[in-house]
């Protein structure tokens, strides 16, 4: 029986502590949503070995997929096991924090707006060694997101909660899309229903030179612009937003970071 109206899903590969790290920050926030996570064939750093030392108060279910099948297929095994049971389902991927108290404050925002269909927060980005980087500040109403879709994810994914309804309406993770599943989901839900960020950051978010937007990188910005050009609606925007994704295929990484860093800071001087 669900202990909590919020499950937290956590997709699982081999990242040892980096888990329980995420668990303790969920843990200090005064909504205990039940956690479920998904190991997806992680051979070297069980999921079930490292929750054999965790010893807080959290609900944790765990699925163990046999074999390793990649992100947006484990997150769909997870989530035909939750969203029939939860009217919330809330994303963190491991090694990324919930901070002030992220849970509550999202739960609460859709409680008092039941229109709004996924709602999403700020996220302040570090190294792995904890050093802030930037913070990123997607679009906060549902007119700027659907508008920006085009020229960047406009949610930051382990920052989302979304209305299980809404999945039982559009459908799961397009898995046709590798490493940009996220993006695929978000075009089909912003099309739809009403989204919205909150303007404050709610998570840390780790950028990690192992993580799936590193090691994926050129087949996620592939993805991203297939993604554009089926939603392709000849606007000014749609059209800045391909040419976007060419260029952000031909440059590295720490250059695309840095570009980052520096529009943040324009945006947030410039905001005030």
């Amino acid at each position: 029986m669900p202990r909590s109206d919020v499950c937290l899903l956590i997709p699982y590969f081999n990242a040892g502590d980096d888990l329980l790290d995420s668990l303790a920050s969920v843990e200090a926030g005064s909504l205990r949503p039940d956690v479920w996570i998904v190991d997806d064939g992680s051979a070297k750093y069980p999921a079930a070995s490292v929750l054999s030392s965790y010893d807080g108060a959290l609900s944790i279910e765990l699925i163990t997929l046999p074999a390793n099948q990649g992100i947006e297929h484990a997150l769909n095994a997870g989530l035909e096991r939750c969203v029939d049971q939860y009217p919330y389902i809330a994303r963190l991927d491991c090694g990324d924090r919930c901070i002030a108290d992220r849970l509550a404050r999202q739960h609460a925002f859709m409680q008092a707006h039941p229109d709004c269909a996924l709602l999403g927060s700020w996220a302040n980005y570090v190294d792995p060694q904890g050093q802030p980087l930037f913070t990123s500040r997607p679009p906060v109403d549902s007119a700027s997101i659907r508008r920006k879709i085009f020229l960047n994810s406009p949610f930051v994914h382990p920052s989302i909660l979304m209305r299980s309804r809404v999945l039982q309406d559009v459908g799961f993770y397009p898995t046709e899309y590798p490493a940009a599943e996220d993006l695929a989901l978000f075009f089909k839900i912003v099309g739809k229903y009403r989204t919205d960020n909150l303007p404050c950051a709610l998570i840390e978010y780790i950028i990690d030179p192992d993580s799936i937007s590193s090691r994926k990188r050129k087949t996620q910005i592939r993805s991203r612009i297939l993604l554009i050009l089926k939603h392709y609606d000849f606007s000014l925007i749609a059209t800045a937003g391909l040419l976007r994704g060419v260029a952000t295929y031909c440059l590295p990484r720490r250059t695309t970071v840095f570009l980052n860093r520096l529009c943040e800071s324009w945006q947030h001087r410039h905001s005030r």
